[in-house]
C-alpha cells in the first residue's frame, strides 16, 4: 500500500509528494513533489481550490486557474531505491519540468510552474492536468510509471478568498477603503514581520483583512530588483587543516590545536590543506525578477555574464594560438565580459608568493530566501568520485571506460569524475535572510613576472611565459546555511580520490566529510539580519579534478566569505539556465 509522503527540498512541511501508487518495491523511483501543505487526495492526485494559498501559488483568487509549483524527485525513501536510474521521462514536455541534475542516488530537480485552468463555459467545472513520470532502474527491469493528476477546483463567485479577517456587522455598502503596512520587530532575533492591513468602512461596521508579506532583501525596497553583495572581513576562525576546533572561533593558533597559521581572519580559502587569505574586494551582482509567494519567500535570482567567450583580460597568456602555456581547455575559450561575480587578483603566500584570480565563465543562478520565520532549507552537500563515468556522466552504463589505477598518474591524471550535489538537510535554516548561489568559475594561479618577489601587485594578469601553477574549473555553490563535502566511492570500484583531497594525501580526514556548520549549530555560515543591520557569511565546500594541470590532482576546497548587507544598484537584465555538465 502506498504512503503519502510530505517532503521538500526546503522543509518537510512545505511540500506534498505523490508517489503514484504503483508497486511498492518501485514506487519511490520517481515522485511528483508539489509546493504547499495541502494533503493529497490519493497517492496520484492532489486537489486545490482556486486561490487556496496552501497549493495555488499565483497569489490570486477567482482568476479561474490554479498555479501548482512542482518538481520531480527520484530514489526517495519508501521502497527499494536503486543506486541509479537508467532513464527518466517527464511529460507533457510543454511544462519543461527539469530533471534532477543526476540520476544517481536521491535527488530533486528544480521547481516549475504548472497552470491548470478551470473548465466549462462559465469556468465552473474542475480543471485537470496529468503529469506522467516514467523511471527505469539501472541494471534492473523494474520501472516506475506514474500518472499524477493535479486538479483545480472552482471557487464560487460568492465565496470569499482565504484570508485572516475580523469583522463586525455584515457589509452593506463600501464607501471608503484604506491600506497600511506595519512591522513587528523582535530584538532577540533581529527579525521584522511585515503585514499589510486593509480596513474597509461600511454602513454600520468595518472589516479588517491582514496579509503577511515576505521580508524585503533591503529594507524599504521592493524584492524584484538588482542587488550587489560586497565582500568584507570577519572574525577569526580555525582553518580546515586545524588539529582541533575546525571552523571554530579562535584568538591564536593554540585554539586550533597548535597548528601553525591555522587561526585566520575571514575571508579565507583552503585547498589541499594550503591556506589562502581571500580577497575582501569580491562583488556579486544579481537580479531578482519576481517575488516568490508567502510563506515560502524563496526568490530565484540570476547572476549576469554577458558573452561567456569574450576575451579574458585577466589571463592573456591563455589566449595564444596553440596554447603554449598549457592552460586547461576551458581556459582558452575566454570568460564573461560583463560578469556579475568579480574577484580581484589576490596574493597566495606559498611557493615563494603567487598571484591568483577567479573569472566567471557563464551566467549563474541561485535563491535568496526571506521567509520569516525561516522555512528554507539551503544547506549544500557535494560528494565526488574521481572515477570516469563516461560521456553520459552516469556510472554503470555501457559507456563507462575501463577503470584506471587509483593513483595521481592514473585516475587522477584527467579532468573526469562525478560530483553530486544535494540541497537541504531536512531542517529549516536559522532565522534571517539566506543566499545560495551557483556560479561557473575559472581559477588561475601563477608566478607573476611583473610583481616584486614574494608579492602580487594589484591588477596583475597571467601573461605569456609566466609559470602557470594551477588552473581549475569550479562550480562553487556558496550558501549561508552550511555546507558539506566529501570524496565517496559512487560506483563501487574502490577508488574515490587520486590526489591530495581536502588536507593532504596522507591525512586520514582528507576525504571528508568536511562540514562548515550553519548558524543554528554555531558555525561560521550565517544569514543576513532581516533588518539589514548585519551581513551574511557564505560557505562553499567542493571538489576539483585538476588533472595534469596540477601536481596535487584531485583536491577539495573550502571557502568562507563574509559579505556586507546588500545594496540596490541600477537594474541589470538577466536570464540564465545553468546546464547540467560533467563532473557536475
Amino acid at each position: 500500500m502506498s504512503t503519502l509522503v510530505a517532503l521538500g527540498g526546503a522543509s518537510p512541511s512545505r511540500a506534498t509528494s505523490l508517489p503514484g501508487g504503483g508497486p511498492a518495491a518501485s514506487d519511490c523511483y520517481a515522485i511528483l513533489n508539489i509546493q504547499g501543505t495541502t494533503l493529497a487526495a490519493r497517492p496520484n492526485r492532489l486537489e486545490c481550490k482556486d486561490g487556496d494559498p496552501q497549493c495555488d501559488q499565483d497569489g490570486d483568487c477567482h482568476n479561474e486557474r490554479c498555479k501548482f509549483r512542482v518538481r520531480v524527485c527520484i530514489d526517495q525513501d519508501g521502497c527499494q531505491a536503486p543506486s541509479a536510474l537508467r532513464s527518466l521521462q517527464i511529460s507533457p514536455a510543454k511544462f519543461a519540468i527539469p530533471r534532477p541534475m543526476t540520476l544517481t542516488g536521491a535527488a530533486c530537480g528544480d521547481f516549475a510552474d504548472v497552470l491548470v485552468p478551470l473548465k466549462g463555459k462559465g469556468k465552473t467545472r474542475p480543471g485537470k492536468q496529468v503529469i506522467v513520470l516514467k523511471a527505469r532502474a539501472q541494471g534492473a527491469k523494474s520501472t516506475d510509471t506514474d500518472k499524477d493528476t493535479l486538479v483545480c477546483l472552482p471557487r464560487l463567485a460568492s465565496e470569499p478568498c482565504p484570508t485572516t479577517t475580523t469583522s463586525s456587522l455584515p457589509p452593506i455598502v463600501v464607501p471608503t477603503t484604506s491600506t497600511s503596512t506595519s512591522t513587528t520587530s523582535t530584538s532577540a532575533t533581529s527579525s521584522t514581520i511585515l503585514t499589510t492591513t486593509t480596513t474597509t468602512t461600511m454602513l454600520g461596521g468595518t472589516s479588517t483583512t491582514t496579509t503577511t508579506l515576505c521580508a524585503p532583501i533591503v529594507v524599504g525596497q521592493a524584492i524584484p530588483n538588482t542587488y550587489r553583495l560586497n565582500g568584507t572581513t570577519g572574525e577569526k576562525r580555525c582553518t580546515t587543516n586545524s588539529a582541533s576546533n575546525r571552523f571554530g572561533t579562535c584568538s591564536t593558533d593554540a585554539d586550533c590545536g597548535g597548528t601553525a597559521g591555522a587561526c585566520m581572519t575571514l575571508p579565507w580559502v583552503t585547498a589541499d590543506g594550503q591556506v589562502m587569505p581571500f580577497s575582501t574586494g569580491t562583488q556579486t551582482t544579481f537580479t531578482v525578477a519576481a517575488e516568490a509567494p508567502f510563506p515560502t519567500c524563496e526568490h530565484n535570482l540570476c547572476i549576469p555574464c554577458g558573452n561567456p567567450t569574450a576575451s579574458c583580460a585577466g589571463i592573456p597568456g591563455c589566449e595564444l594560438a596553440g596554447n603554449p602555456n598549457g592552460c586547461v581547455p576551458r581556459g582558452t575559450m575566454g570568460c564573461c565580459d560583463t560578469p556579475g561575480f568579480i574577484v580581484p587578483t589576490f596574493f597566495v603566500n606559498i611557493l615563494g608568493g603567487l598571484c591568483s584570480r577567479v573569472d566567471q565563465i557563464a551566467c549563474g543562478i541561485g535563491v535568496v530566501n526571506t521567509s520569516n520565520p525561516q522555512t528554507g532549507d539551503n544547506e549544500v552537500t557535494k560528494n565526488a568520485d574521481t572515477s570516469d563515468p563516461g560521456p553520459d556522466c552516469l556510472y554503470g552504463t555501457g559507456d563507462d571506460p575501463a577503470p584506471l589505477p587509483c593513483t595521481p598518474a592514473g585516475a587522477g591524471n584527467d579532468y573526469n569524475g562525478k560530483i553530486v550535489s544535494t540541497i537541504g538537510n531536512g531542517s529549516p535554516d536559522a532565522d534571517g535572510i539566506h543566499y545560495r548561489l551557483t556560479t561557473p568559475e575559472l581559477s588561475t594561479t601563477w608566478t607573476d613576472g611583473q610583481s616584486p618577489p614574494g608579492t602580487c601587485a594589484d591588477g596583475s594578469t597571467y601573461d605569456d611565459g609566466e609559470l602557470l601553477v594551477s588552473q581549475l574549473i569550479l562550480k562553487a555553490q556558496p550558501t549561508t546555511s552550511g555546507a558539506t563535502g566529501s570524496f565517496t566511492d559512487q560506483n563501487g570500484d574502490g577508488c574515490k580520490r587520486a590526489g591530495a583531497g581536502y588536507i593532504s594525501a596522507t591525512n586520514p580526514s582528507t576525504d571528508g566529510p568536511i562540514t562548515v556548520p550553519g548558524a543554528e549549530s554555531g558555525g561560521p555560515a550565517r544569514p543576513q539580519a532581516y533588518d539589514g543591520s548585519t551581513g551574511s557569511v557564505a560557505a562553499a565546500v567542493s571538489q576539483v579534478f585538476s588533472g595534469p594541470n596540477s601536481l596535487i590532482r584531485d583536491i577539495g576546497f573550502v571557502a568562507i566569505t563574509p559579505q556586507n548587507p546588500p545594496v540596490v544598484v541600477p537594474a541589470v537584465s538577466c536570464s540564465c539556465a545553468v546546464q547540467p555538465d560533467c563532473p557536475e
